[in-house]
């Protein structure tokens, strides 16, 4: 427990104030204390101090309870940091009893083809094989100034097709030079990190980084903010390279592309609300990008949700929770889609594949009247030709 024992001092920081009830998505669903980080901090204490076995079925599932979005942190008064105090548990728990149910299904299928969910490789070409419009010219494998990254979630989940489809249309409409690696794209590691899997997440990226480095790129865009956040900031961490690669979220790409006018709007009398990714807003400070993205599109009126920006409420889809408790992440995301009706939006605007997926579920299963759309696709809906 070496990592572990690191974090003992800001462990015992923890003043059992109770204040991260109020920030936290699983307490406000649940109302009990092991779903929260003043419970979880608790517990990883007693376990350190032997006063409870560590690692027992019911810990590590708490353990896995966890969205690790990082809102309780933001707003802890003396600064405990209770996602990384989880993530390193986790990995304490993988060492000593192994990687086990659903994830160990995800740390063979990236081990064994390079993605999530153990599709063939050749799969991640179906959403740009099944775009209404075929693009010409489109670049796979070959030199470019940006390689377009678009991760696991929106190349093998039909229902994510459009998010790439979109940005890669924005992208070719702007003359913007970029490629894809298709086929040999693979997963970038970060649910195998937020898993516990650090030496796994490790073997990823030197992966990516080495691919990149044979077509000579040192500049990555992603419509992922996960992605994003462990290209710009575990990467680094995890594996030493000479040559640094750029990383740049797709909302920063269509602001700048916004500002200079290559991308011009359609005037449309709307209604939205944005949710902030926790990869993206939280743990990365992206907050102003989407919103000016947004709100340049005429006619469009942003309402706010109650938590925004750095006080954003997860989806529900984070950390692995959607694969380690389905019916906890379903209730979380419910409860953001509450907050989003409560504006009085028609439309509810994410960044995020993830986001959209686990909002997009809920609202189906509230039967509720609003409709859920990722930055990419509303920018190409309201394009003018």
């Amino acid at each position: 427990m070496k990592e572990l024992k690191e974090y003992k001092e800001m462990i015992s920081k923890c003043s059992k104030c109770g204040n991260c009830q109020y920030y936290c998505p699983t307490f406000k669903v649940s109302r009990i204390e092991p779903f929260v980080a003043r419970g979880r901090i608790e517990l990883v204490s007693a376990a350190l101090d032997g006063r409870i076995e560590e690692f027992s079925d019911l810990f590590m599932k708490r353990m896995n309870q966890c969205l690790l979005c990082g809102n309780c942190s933001q707003f802890c008064p003396p600064g405990v940091e209770a996602e990384k105090i989880i993530t390193a548990m986790r990995e304490e728990c993988v060492a000593q009893k192994g990687v086990t149910g659903v994830l160990k299904n995800v740390k063979d299928s990236v081990a064994a083809v390079g993605n999530i969910t153990g599709d063939a490789p050749a799969n991640r070409m179906l959403w740009l094989e099944n775009m209404a419009e075929p693009l010409k010219g489109l670049k796979v494998n070959e030199p470019a100034e940006y390689a377009y990254l678009a991760g696991c979630v929106p190349t093998l989940y039909p229902s994510s097709y459009s998010i790439p489809q979109a940005f890669v249309t924005i992208l070719s409409n702007a003359g913007v030079s970029f490629t894809l690696l298709g086929a040999e794209e693979i997963c970038c590691g970060y649910p195998l990190l937020m898993g516990g899997m650090r030496e796994e997440a490790k073997i990823a990226a030197l992966k990516n980084i080495n691919k990149l480095k044979e077509l000579g790129i040192k500049k990555v865009v992603t419509t992922c903010p996960s992605c994003y956040h462990m290209w710009k900031d575990y990467y680094p961490e995890l594996v030493e390279t000479d040559e640094p690669i750029e990383v740049v979220h797709a909302s920063v790409l269509l602001q700048e592309l916004t500002n200079k006018n290559e991308l011009q709007f359609n005037e449309k009398k709307l209604v939205v609300t944005y949710h902030d990714p926790c990869d993206l807003g939280r743990k990365s400070g992206i907050f102003d990008a989407p919103r000016e993205i947004l709100t340049s599109i005429p006619g469009v009126e942003l309402r706010e949700m109650k938590f925004n920006r750095l006080s954003a409420m997860c989806c529900g889809g984070g950390g692995n929770l959607e694969m380690n408790d389905a019916e906890l992440s379903s209730q979380v995301a419910q409860e953001r889609i509450k907050q989003a009706i409560n504006t009085g939006a028609t439309i509810l605007v994410t960044s995020c594949q993830q986001c959209k997926r686990t909002l997009q579920n809920a609202a189906r299963q509230m039967r509720a009247r609003i409709k859920i759309m990722e930055l990419n696709e509303m920018v190409k809906e309201n394009l003018r030709n």
